[in-house]
């Protein structure tokens, strides 16, 4: 789709002539018997509708640049794009829509019946001046969306129609949400690339809503509910566990790293000597702790067990040495001081450095419904009991502490109990590099801490 207003500029230039599909093309020629007709949008048509489409967009007919007293009205799936100007779409521009009108909408009064076009024609006729949305880059410094660049947002989004109303309907979500809060609307962000003044860059909120009394509000905008993946991490282990700059635990993970790189040995067959041969030649402890980093010499290994029909990045090697690596990190994780460091961490990714000090911003989930229905607001990252797990400063107030693994596969799980509540946290421990494992440092994530 795409933006239709007789006042649509791109780049300041003003282009209200549009192509249309060719079955109204052809149509329009052997009515009015001009070869190739241009079609101007315009608010009212002058003269006879030769065509009626059923739709509510009027197109005046234009010979070369003679208006001819012709105008068709035509529905949007009819319209083709801009009359000279490229198409310009990107992935992110759905989401860019709704997420920018579901502040602009709580700003700026829109009657319901008709707010589509109505955003549609302001966004192409205001140019230049301001919408009132601020935008913060990851500088921290802040800039007002201008109506001009609302109406690339929209031109560049394929399903513009729906995610105006969804837009529409999120700003009816987040009113009847503020309803209970100490404070008007003072200011509101759209959230791309930064966050407001000293809100932490790495809150999820696609959009914050400044009250009067300066407290903020954030929203993470999605389409579908789907699963609470709150609190998460997902990284490589040794980036992990070096985040938070404990020494004593980065290196442990380290050497259980290495450890499990010579369990795996020992369970080739001796008699496979050309491979066994081939892995005395490497000293694991000097590869880098990384993902990646020893692409080439896995690949030669690979090559070595090939060549005595073995497979090292799967049965005959990887998966020996990942479900030791589980086994050691579930064995390591069932100390008490050692899973506390880790559900630190785990707030680390989730909301901050919890050794650094930021402006609150409570964030909830704001779903839309792509079908027209009511937007849903949910809460999800200020749940206190799962911010006061992760944030553990009493290693002693994590009991009953349990690995849970079936020694194959790369999903394990850590049960314990906290105060009343009984936690499970899922992880997944794999490689994910593409073509094959290259490095030592294995990838870990997980779905999110269960409350009990």
């Amino acid at each position: 789709m795409v933006t239709v207003s007789p006042y649509y500029k791109q780049k300041n230039v003003l282009n209200p002539f549009y192509t249309v599909v060719k079955a109204v093309n052809d149509k329009v020629v052997k009515i009015v018997g001009v070869k190739d007709p241009l079609y101007k949008n315009v608010d009212n048509g002058t003269g006879k509708n030769i065509l009626d489409t059923r739709g509510k967009f009027i197109f005046q007919i234009y010979n070369g640049t003679t208006e001819l007293k012709q105008f068709i009205t035509i529905r949007k799936s009819d319209i083709v794009g801009h009359l000279g100007m490229k198409a310009r779409k990107d992935t992110t521009a759905s989401s860019n829509v709704n997420e920018f009108l579901s502040v602009f909408f709580l700003i700026k009064k829109y009657k319901p019946d008709d707010f589509v076009r109505k955003v549609e024609d302001d966004s192409c006729k205001l140019g230049s001046k301001a919408t009132g949305v601020l935008n913060p880059d990851k500088n921290g410094l802040v800039s007002s969306v201008t109506y001009e660049q609302l109406c690339e947002l929209i031109d560049k989004d394929e399903t513009a129609e729906r995610d105006i109303k969804i837009g529409y309907k999120n700003a009816i979500a987040i009113k009847n949400d503020l309803t209970g809060e100490d404070g008007t609307i003072k200011k509101v962000y759209w959230c791309p690339r930064g966050k407001p003044p000293g809100v932490s860059p790495k809150n999820p909120s696609d959009v914050v809503v400044q009250l009067s009394n300066d407290d903020y509000v954030g929203y993470s905008n999605k389409i579908s509910a789907g699963a609470d993946k709150t609190p998460k991490f997902n990284t490589n282990i040794n980036a992990y566990f070096g985040k938070l700059e404990n020494k004593s635990q980065l290196e442990a993970t380290q050497t259980l790293t290495d450890e499990a790189w010579d369990e795996a040995i020992k369970q080739i067959p001796k008699k496979k000597t050309i491979v066994i041969n081939g892995l005395k030649g490497i000293d694991i402890k000097e590869e880098p702790y990384s993902e990646t980093g020893s692409r080439a010499i896995f690949g030669e290994l690979a090559k070595l067990f090939r060549a005595q029909d073995l497979n090292f990045y799967a049965e005959d090697f990887y998966y020996p040495f990942r479900n030791t690596v589980i086994k050691k990190l579930g064995k390591h994780l069932l100390k008490p001081d050692n899973l506390m460091y880790f559900l630190n961490t785990v707030f680390f990714y989730t909301y901050d450095d919890p050794r650094v000090k930021s402006t609150p911003c409570p964030y909830k989930l704001l779903i839309g419904n792509p079908d027209g229905g009511a937007s849903i607001i949910k809460d999800v990252s200020e749940n206190a009991d799962l911010k006061n797990i992760t944030a553990v400063k009493k290693s002693k107030q994590l009991t009953n502490i349990e690995f849970e693994y079936n020694n194959t596969g790369q999903g394990f799980k850590m049960n314990f109990s906290w105060k009343k509540y009984e936690v499970v946290m899922p992880i997944t421990c794999r490689t994910r590099a593409t073509g094959g494992w290259a490095g030592k440092s294995l990838f870990i994530e997980t779905s999110g801490l269960k409350i009990g």
